[in-house]
Formats: structure tokens, C-alpha cells, sequence
């Protein structure tokens, strides 16, 4: 499938493989275990939202070969009444390009997110950078979470980083909230708030409509089931 126009594209537009034109500039919003690998032209970019709550086993690459491409992922996984496992790659093999990807994952109590996030940078290319970044937010006291930010770099004329960051929503974090008069619920939900926004925030700026439904049916889940 080849992405032609500067827009955003949704689940039901996708296939296994697309390729993004060159000079294009997409956006897309993933929520179904359809697209595995996105392959890029020359100056093409990318920015990525993905929202995954599926038992099936997710793998999806970002194959950053065209010339001076831009790859932002942004995607949350959310267990909560299944385990969740995950391959999220970007691949980057063109000189002059750039990726940036942010996980968040909400671990509730009995479940496991195994996730593997991994920026690989190959030989062979210069003036590139790769920063990885997974943030694991337990709503809860037993919720698992396995597997490490990985970072593969083969070349030397690079920027680039990883961290990794493990939070558990508990009375200490809430204290601040609560102290003012929040319950609870809803001092949680505010916490969870910001880091729906860290992942769909420029979502937000070009459909807002989108974003909140997506924000809503995320916090409806954690809330009540």
C-alpha cells in the first residue's frame, strides 16, 4: 500500500505493509493488529499513534530506509484482562534521518506486558538519531511487566538514547492531589491523563474529536472492568 497524501490515516485505511511516498508527511492512528512494517521514500515522515489492548502477539517495524526521514512512534498498551505481547522496532538505515519513539504501558493487577521496544541503527549511515523511551505505569499491586528498552547502534556519526521508567499509581503519588480534595478515582484518572497526553497529544491538535474518544474508552476501561 502506497501513502500518496499529506493526511491522517486510521485503522480501517491500513494493510500488513505500506510504504510512505516521497516529500509525503502522514499520520496514523493504529488500533488493530493489521499494519506490521512501514517503509519510507526519500524525505517522507511519519508520526505514529498506536493503542493496543489484544492477547495477539503485536510486531510492528518502522523501516526507516528512504533519505532524511522523520519517525515519531507513539503507542500505549494497556493490559487489563489479558497479557499483551509486543515487538515495536524502528530499523533506521538512511543517512540524515531521525526516530523518536515513546511507549507507554498501564499494567493492571494480574497481568503481564511483554513488551520488546528496539531502535536498531545500522552500519553504514551518518547524522542519525535514535531515542527510545518506555515509560510502565502499574494501576495497582501485582501487575508484570517484562523485557527491556533495547538500543543497537553500529554506527559512530549518531545521537542517540534509551531509558526505561517504572511508576506505580499509589497513595504517596496521589497524596499532592488527594490532599486538595480529589478523590481518590478521580486524582488516578488525572495521573493517567498525562500520560494519555505524552502519547496522543499531537493527536489531539488535528482531530480532536478522535483523541477524546480515545482518551474516554482507555480510562473507561481501567476504571470499571
Amino acid at each position: 500500500m502506497n501513502l500518496t497524501e499529506n493526511k491522517l490515516y486510521t485503522s480501517t485505511d491500513l494493510q500488513a505493509e505500506i510504504h510512505i511516498a516521497d516529500s509525503v508527511s502522514v499520520m496514523i492512528h493504529d488500533e488493530a493488529d493489521i499494519l506490521t512494517k512501514v517503509t519510507f521514500g526519500k524525505w517522507a515522515s511519519l508520526k505514529y499513534f498506536g493503542y493496543f489492548q489484544t492477547e495477539s502477539k503485536l510486531n510492528k517495524l518502522f523501516h526507516i530506509n528512504g533519505e532524511e526521514n522523520n519517525c515519531e512512534v507513539y503507542a500505549l498498551l494497556s493490559s487489563k484482562g489479558e497479557n499483551i505481547t509486543a515487538k515495536i522496532e524502528g530499523r533506521l538505515e538512511s543517512s540524515g534521518s531521525k526516530l523518536n519513539m515513546h511507549i507507554v504501558s498501564f499494567v493492571s493487577d494480574g497481568w503481564l506486558i511483554d513488551l520488546d521496544g528496539i531502535v536498531n541503527i545500522t552500519e553504514g549511515i551518518e547524522k542519525v538519531e535514535g531515542y527510545l523511551t518506555e515509560e510502565n505505569i502499574f494501576v495497582g499491586q501485582s501487575g508484570k511487566v517484562r523485557g527491556l528498552p533495547t538500543l543497537l547502534v553500529h554506527s559512530d556519526d549518531v545521537k542517540a538514547a534509551h531509558a526505561c521508567n517504572m511508576e506505580r499509581i499509589s497513595d504517596d503519588k496521589l497524596f499532592y492531589l488527594r490532599s486538595r480534595g480529589l478523590p481518590r478515582e478521580d486524582a488516578t484518572v488525572l495521573m493517567l491523563e498525562s500520560y494519555i497526553a505524552k502519547v496522543f497529544g499531537d493527536l489531539e491538535e488535528v482531530n480532536e474529536e478522535l483523541y477524546t474518544n480515545i482518551k474516554e474508552r482507555i480510562l473507561e476501561r481501567i476504571k470499571h472492568k
